[in-house]
């Protein structure tokens, strides 16, 4: 038996049709609906999975692919320069592939021509973006390969093709990334993406920004409008160093109170609040408290004047926000904080490190390992990715 299938056979698993689902369903083939727990059907005991989020990589990919498409139905003129300059790029990329005219464009150009990936959006911009780069040496290389000419039109219909997607490349490759792929980084990302979108001044592809943007804003219209679907994706945005409220938009700058709100109420709701008054109060010492003598009308009047923990934890929140430190490790010197970062990052906002996890397990499970218990074959997966 395969070790992956003896999962299914251990948990029950059960996932439902969802009915309020939509955007780009069509694509994915797939539809989710989050489970109640309060359900008779639910048996005791039974397995029930988190609300789903969607891979932001894909749909930013979704955002580069389809919506673009869709500008080069409404523009005759978009779609064909288009059609001419992907035409020409698609022969140089098929001659970078065979041996004999592969060695007259390393000649040219002395680097290798990177080509697109059927599956992946970002090889596309990469490739796309080398030739952009190589605008001067294009003339003699299509000469030599006895290839059509670029115009110069054409060439510069790539070069913003390049220069309106490179925010989304950026941010595929930051969110796929396998150092920093915290659930916080989410938010601010898109936030810089969509500061990009507003720069770009362009003469051929004002027809791809404005579907590009329309489809960004709304697929991401909860995380851009803070709605309250998304508060897990701004608790764990708020929660990290690195971002603290930096993020915001001055637009959004009214949304600061809320979100500090937010922080508090989440501790209380999650019961972090008395968990991290144990961790704080662990960081004394007792012996200095053994040591020394206190009368108990002193000790009885410092308890009166202690704040109530709804402050405390207020407080706690309100120095973390104004600390300038941005590293990981400041969270040890504020304990609420670090609960909330340890319960709302630990999503992920792609799911390419998943990927690459299935990926070490075909590594991992050839056929002449194949009586692999699935103990060892889950040690051997965990070995391999760490």
């Amino acid at each position: 038996m395969h070790p992956l299938s003896t999962a299914f056979k251990e948990f029950n698993i059960s996932v439902v049709a969802d009915e309020d689902e939509n955007d780009d369903t069509e694509e994915d083939g797939l539809s989710f609906e989050t489970i109640n727990a309060s359900e008779e059907e639910v048996s005791e005991g039974a397995i029930i999975l988190p609300p789903h989020v969607r891979c932001a990589t894909h749909t930013l990919s979704l955002v580069c692919t389809t919506d673009a498409k869709q500008a080069m139905k409404d523009s005759p003129t978009l779609s064909c320069l288009n059609h001419t300059a992907m035409g020409k790029c698609s022969a140089l990329w098929n001659s970078s592939k065979r041996p004999e005219t592969a060695e007259l464009l390393s000649e040219v150009t002395k680097e290798q021509l990177k080509t697109p990936c059927p599956t992946r959006w970002n090889p596309m911009y990469d490739s796309l973006n080398q030739l952009a780069t190589l605008r001067d040496k294009l003339p003699e290389t299509m000469q030599k390969l006895q290839l059509p000419p670029f115009k110069e039109v054409e060439l510069d219909y790539l070069a913003e093709y390049c220069k309106i997607l490179r925010p989304f490349a950026v941010a595929i490759d930051r969110l796929q990334g396998q150092i920093s792929c915290y659930y916080g980084e989410l938010n601010p990302t898109l936030f810089a993406v969509l500061h990009d979108l507003q720069a770009p001044n362009l003469r051929h592809t004002s027809p791809l920004l404005q579907a590009i943007l329309v489809g960004f804003e709304k697929r991401f219209s909860s995380y851009l409008e803070l709605k309250m679907d998304v508060n897990e994706a701004i608790l764990a945005t708020v929660t990290h160093p690195f971002f603290k409220m930096r993020w915001l938009p001055p637009q959004l700058s009214g949304e600061r109170r809320r979100i500090q709100l937010l922080m508090l109420h989440s501790a209380e709701d999650l019961g972090l609040v008395a968990e991290s008054e144990t961790a704080s109060s662990n960081l004394q010492d007792d012996e200095e408290d053994d040591f020394f003598v206190f009368s108990a009308e002193e000790t009885q009047v410092q308890e009166s004047q202690e704040v109530t923990s709804h402050s405390k934890a207020e407080l706690e929140t309100l120095r973390f926000l104004e600390d300038t430190r941005k590293d990981l490790l400041s969270l040890q010197q504020y304990p609420l904080v670090k609960l909330l970062f340890v319960r709302f990052n630990t999503t992920l906002p792609s799911r390419a490190p998943v990927e690459r996890l299935f990926s070490f397990a075909g590594i991992i499970f050839h056929p002449h390992r194949r009586w692999l218990t699935p103990e060892i074959f889950e040690k051997l997966v965990v070995l391999k990715g760490n």
